[in-house]
């Protein structure tokens, strides 16, 4: 009776670790960090001296990414040249499944001089070895690895279930480590996109409390004393285009900004804004004005103002072509790239 009860308070104690240790793995952000996390959990659920993880890919089937405790990396990269191709502990893992160990390999009298053993694994005291696969859907994907020194017990039948589920849970955890790494990489080319925008955008991300504005946005809201403050107004009025007044911080003419905004239909949380600087009375500062010719002050003037090329040249008698060239000369003096920048400096 008090076998049994022993048995069953071990069991619950190792679900309660296994929960914990869930917890622990599918938090991590990348790799690196998801393996120093697996390292310090597994050791106190499944005692070794030397830990490790591997990662294959699929297309290859080569080692894409390892990782060691215990053990130097002189041994790791001698186990990937010599002890891989040979490795029965592995073979059996990978043909079995689940976790497997050096005693269901050979007894251990033959185990010690098994090739591999004599070879590689004495050399470092490794007495007993066990290996668990990574398994995704139905592909071998990786193993986890484990090894105890001669002085420590075997591993049996628990050692081996305990393996096994941990193989299961980091692979679980590098899944998700793989998805937000592919979220941030996405995230990344979609700022760069943003960024090179000659239009301005305001991306607000309510549930990060994250915001990030292009360069044009920046140059138009950078400006104004509190533009900022009245970009959070319009979203929180809910309404999807909204007029603003901006304000010089130095003085000057107001300028009226339309701000539209909208959710993010697959993630209501994210808020795009786009701005659109329509000032009725711009003004050029006087040192940007002296750059320019008088056609050009003209044409910057309305650009400012938010009219098009075709605006522009109806009214002043003069071909879209001219325009577009003098536009060129514009940027090129007062080193902006959009007209959204443009319409900046009339804000300063």
């Amino acid at each position: 009776m008090g076998d049994d009860i022993g048995v069953g308070d071990a069991m619950v104690a190792d679900e309660e670790h296994l929960s914990s240790g869930l917890a622990v793995l599918v938090t991590a952000r990348g790799l690196d960090e998801l393996q120093d996390r697996y390292f310090e959990w597994v050791a106190g659920h499944v005692p070794s001296f030397a830990l490790g993880v591997y990662l294959f890919d699929p297309r290859t089937g080569e080692t894409r990414a390892s990782a060691v405790r215990g053990l130097s990396r002189f041994y790791v990269h001698r186990y990937e040249r010599f002890g891989r191709p040979v490795d029965p502990v592995l073979r059996g893992a990978v043909a079995a499944r689940r976790a497997f160990d050096d005693s269901l390999v050979a007894p251990a009298d033959q185990w010690r001089r098994a090739p591999i053993v004599q070879e590689l694994f004495r050399h470092y005291d490794m007495a007993h070895v066990m290996c668990a696969p990574l398994v995704s859907g139905g592909e071998i994907v990786g193993t986890v690895n484990f090894a105890r020194a001669g002085g420590e017990p075997a591993f049996d039948q628990r050692d081996r279930r305990r393996a096994t589920v941990a193989a299961m849970m980091f692979q679980a955890a590098v899944a998700a480590t793989d998805l937000v790494t592919a979220i941030d990489a996405e995230r990344a080319a979609w700022w760069g996109a943003l960024e090179s925008s000659g239009q301005a955008i305001v991306v607000t991300d309510l549930e990060r409390a994250e915001r990030h504005a292009n360069r044009p946005a920046r140059a138009l809201l950078d400006a104004a004393d509190d533009a900022w403050s009245v970009l959070d107004a319009a979203i929180d009025g809910g309404e999807a285009i909204q007029r603003l007044t901006v304000r010089p911080a130095g003085g000057g003419a107001a300028t009226e900004v339309s701000v539209t905004s909208a959710p993010l239909p697959e993630r209501p949380s994210v808020i795009v804004s786009i701005l659109s600087a329509e000032s009725s009375t711009p003004e050029l500062p006087p040192a940007l004005r002296r750059l320019l010719t008088g056609r050009e002050t003209a044409i910057a003037e309305l650009v400012a103002a938010g009219r098009r090329d075709h605006e522009i040249a109806s009214r002043l008698h003069i071909s879209p072509n001219t325009v577009k060239h003098h536009l060129k000369s514009i940027y090129s003096k007062l080193d902006v790239h959009s007209r959204v920048e443009l319409a900046g400096l009339f804000l300063r």
